[in-house]
């Protein structure tokens, strides 16, 4: 039960279907022990009621199974494929999807120096042309077709072009 919930869980969260999940933990080159992983977080099944509990385990069960190498392996290229797919129609697509993947990285930071895990270059994300007479130093990260901006030094924050700072 808990185990279902956990993949339904990674499903919904990384928009993907629970067999791609299932591929993904049943195709990993480092098999994953259920047991042993539900028995390192019973600290999760807390909460006053049973489905709390149940919620609060298939949280901690979701992240084991994503941190697990072989998992990433099948996850990050749907990711990573969908970030260079990107339509550039709304940059809060964008942004969601460079979150996910960064989420997925960190539960293993040693095995992914950045984007580069990926096969993409942070700094040539798919963007609308963007405008010439942007101040030097002002990174733009991506622009979508309406013309909202990815920008901060993590490429986490997003604002009009208009509020670009100009020549």
């Amino acid at each position: 039960m808990v185990i279902d919930k956990a993949i339904k869980r990674i499903a919904n969260d990384y928009d993907l279907t629970t067999d791609t999940v299932m591929d993904a933990i049943e195709g990993s080159r480092y098999p994953l022990d259920f047991d042993r992983m539900v028995e390192e977080g019973s600290f999760c099944f807390r909460g006053p009621d049973d489905e709390s509990k149940s919620d609060n385990a298939s949280i901690c069960l979701a992240s084991k199974i994503l941190s697990n190498k072989g998992v990433q392996e099948h996850i990050l290229p749907i990711i990573c494929s969908r970030i260079r797919a990107w339509d550039h129609e709304n940059i809060e697509d964008l942004l969601n999807l460079l979150r996910k993947a960064v989420s997925i990285m960190e539960l293993n930071p040693e095995d992914h120096p950045a984007m580069e895990t990926c096969g993409l270059d942070i700094g040539h994300l798919p963007s609308e042309e963007i405008p010439g007479n942007i101040l030097p130093g002002y990174r733009i990260w991506s622009m979508d077709k309406k013309g909202m901006c990815l920008v901060g030094s993590d490429a986490n924050q997003v604002i009009t072009i208009e509020h670009v700072p100009r020549i």
